[in-house]
């Protein structure tokens, strides 16, 4: 006897909107383009550096959504399709344009309220680090820590989507967060687990 699938809540939730596209629901639609569209630009840039290849591959995605409707009630796992697609999106673009991989966009720096200029700038400094530390970390290790702490997938999502195991994921996870903390506690000379004033380093470890 076949196992049924699980869905987790993200999933089952898209599965929802995946349901009412395909009877044509506009609104449905756009609800499903505002909860994605960012979180997947975020991911295709882990595989296109430049924001609007990034922002062009999601958008194709969504736009095949639309047009094939129809066959999206067949589609057991949509988190994962969307991803999918979207890497795939990105790794056709790759083949058809590699230069792209080599050219570099200075992500924007998020938005967080602060008490003075000066710890604006602290902050702005550690997010910056935190940020190249990221990028130094080798590709599939990166990969995975941004899919999980930046995206929101669980480790059984990011597994699906890149075709590794669970445990693999897991690893990834766990010897990036603990290479991250190596580098900020000797950038801050404390473990950042410390203080809980760094808010920034708290929410990537």
């Amino acid at each position: 006897m076949i196992n049924p699938i699980v869905l987790s809540k993200t999933d089952s939730n898209t599965k929802q909107l995946f349901l009412e596209i395909s009877t044509e629901n506009r609104d449905a639609f756009n609800a499903l383009f505002h909860r994605k569209y960012e979180k997947l630009v975020l991911f295709a840039q882990n595989f296109v550096a430049v924001n609007s290849l990034a922002e062009e591959a999601v958008s194709d995605v969504f736009v095949s959504v639309w047009i094939n409707r129809d066959k999206l009630p067949a589609i057991d796992n949509p988190d994962t399709y969307l991803y999918v697609s979207v890497k795939n999106r990105c790794l056709n673009t790759l083949r058809s344009k590699p230069y792209t991989i080599a050219i570099d966009e200075q992500p924007d720096i998020k938005k967080t309220e602060y008490d003075t200029p000066h710890k604006e700038m602290e902050y702005r400094e550690l997010y910056e680090k935190l940020n190249r530390l990221i990028n130094q970390l080798p590709e599939q290790q990166r990969l995975v820590f941004r899919m999980i702490k930046e995206n929101g997938l669980s480790a059984k999502e990011c597994a699906r989507i890149l075709n590794i195991s669970v445990r693999t994921a897991e690893t990834h996870v766990y010897k990036a967060v603990k290479k991250l903390e190596e580098e900020i506690t000797a950038y801050l000379g404390y473990s950042p687990k410390k203080k809980t004033t760094k808010r920034m380093i708290m929410l990537a470890l």
